[in-house]
């Protein structure tokens, strides 16, 4: 994916969510260190918290490496809440702080799960693992994109979804004085005994992480529950949805186009590919499905090495 521009260029690529931040390092041939620490989605974290957690990711990559931070040429970075000019505007600022001597791009996380998959190409990659989105490239280089705006509004079929849709199913089974092996599951696995200290657990702040019960449902429906598998055709289908609303932006008519899927969802659940394919096909029989685990780090570094090779130093 990477080409040397220079004997003496060193790259850096930057993955910014929500929970993590990996920062990795290039010669533009391989790879020579990462790094992983905190999150630094400013819509999330503090100013405060992003700026620590990116000083220790890229300190500690740059550790690993043996290089200083005047070594780093360029900078790509693809951030959670980049999107927003503003956010984008505060993450340059951090980063000039801690890379002075680097141009620095800095762009939504979408867009380097897209370059990752397919560098300077068009193609549609679907997201599903904490949340989700679909984000796509026509030959044009027109972009579009769907869900992903946040846990509490969108973020349809991620794993956040399946876990938040798996506790409001068993609440209804209990009402329904229905039993269900993942009732029995998702109380074990919190170490809870009545349904009204699941609901408190709901309600508790801070807020608790609806996607670790992802592989409480996956499991439940693996061992055949059938409230479990309903829960992921479900997150299946609305995953679907959102990948065809890319695909109708982007291409009219009959067109051969790509669709990577990719995230944590995805490469656990067969259930969640196979409903999805099915939709993707039945509507679009032309477009190619396929399951990638490129890493978003590996696009963040393409961006890195194009904003060299064009001279650009533009923030979008």
């Amino acid at each position: 994916m990477w080409q040397n521009v220079s004997a003496m260029s060193f790259f850096l690529g930057i993955d910014g969510g929500g929970s993590k931040s990996t920062v990795a390092i290039s010669d533009g041939v391989s790879v020579l260190a990462t790094r992983t620490a905190g999150g630094c989605n400013l819509n999330s974290v503090s100013a405060e918290d992003a700026r620590a957690a990116l000083s220790d990711a890229v300190h500690g990559a740059l550790s690993s490496a043996g290089l200083s931070a005047s070594a780093i040429t360029s900078v790509g970075a693809g951030i959670a809440g980049a999107a927003s000019p503003e956010v984008a505007a505060q993450m340059q600022g951090i980063l000039s702080v801690l890379l002075p001597s680097a141009s620095i791009r800095v762009v939504g996380d979408l867009v380097i799960a897209l370059e990752a998959v397919f560098p300077g190409q068009s193609g549609v990659v679907c997201i599903s693992g904490t949340g989700s989105i679909a984000y796509g490239r026509n030959a044009r280089g027109d972009t579009a994109r769907a869900g992903g705006w946040g846990r509490l509004v969108s973020d349809e079929g991620s794993g956040n979804w399946i876990g938040q849709r798996a506790v409001s199913q068993c609440l209804r089974a209990l009402d329904m004085g229905r039993s269900s092996n993942l009732v029995t599951a998702i109380m074990d696995h919190w170490r809870i005994v009545t349904r009204e200290q699941l609901v408190q657990r709901c309600h508790r702040e801070p807020i608790p992480s609806f996607a670790e019960l992802f592989p409480v449902v996956l499991e439940a429906a693996e061992n055949g529950d059938p409230l479990a598998s309903e829960i992921l055709n479900a997150a299946g289908t609305e995953l679907a949805r959102i990948a065809q609303i890319v695909l109708r932006r982007l291409w009219i008519g009959r067109s051969a186009v790509e669709l990577a899927v990719t995230g944590g969802v995805f490469a656990n659940s067969d259930r969640v590919r196979r409903v999805f394919g099915n939709i993707i096909h039945v509507d679009r029989p032309e477009v190619r499905v396929s399951l990638h685990d490129r890493r978003p780090f590996e696009g963040a570094l393409y961006l890195a090495q194009e904003a060299l090779r064009s001279g650009s130093r533009a923030v979008s």
